[in-house]
């Protein structure tokens, strides 16, 4: 007998595995674990992907809230910098009024490549779109109303 079976759909803990399966299949459907298969329409990592956007949207900021931003651990969001750094996409400078706070910006390599992003992800997303609208148009609200829960829960959890 299955989990469901055993207590029916309405039991609490049923519904939560209902949508941690619900989630991880979005998840996974996304492809946002896979390696090889981009799912920003790029080349480049989610998170490489989604720094480039958070920091042309943003402007300058430190490691730290690019990190938080991400919701990223910091140790591996400041090797990422350091990788687009070496590759010309962003630059370190001094924080303008804390001067042993170190910022990062994009260049102007990094605004290009942030805005390549920007127009890729929105032709895959709009494809997406004309699938969902037509048969759930609440899916995009849901989805808000999904991702506020998540970060209660994770701020709840601290």
């Amino acid at each position: 007998m299955g989990r469901l079976e055993e207590g029916g759909e309405d039991r609490p803990e049923n519904r939560a595995r209902a949508l941690r399966d619900a989630v991880r299949g979005l998840i996974l459907a996304h492809g946002a674990l896979d390696e090889v298969r981009r799912p920003c329409g790029t080349a480049l990592s989610t998170p490489h992907a989604w720094a480039l956007l958070e920091l042309s949207e943003q402007g300058e900021m430190t490691v730290s809230e690019l990190a938080g931003r991400l919701n990223i651990d910091r140790t591996n969001v400041s090797r990422l910098c350091q990788r687009m750094v070496a590759q010309g996409e962003l630059e370190r400078s001094t924080h303008p009024e804390d001067k042993r706070v170190r910022v990062i910006s994009l260049t102007d390599k990094g605004q290009a490549l942030a805005e390549s992003v920007d127009d890729a992800s929105t032709a895959h997303f709009s494809s997406i779109l004309s699938n969902i609208e037509a048969s759930s148009p609440s899916v995009l609200e849901a989805l808000r109303v999904l991702t506020e829960a998540l970060e209660d829960a994770a701020r709840s959890a601290e």
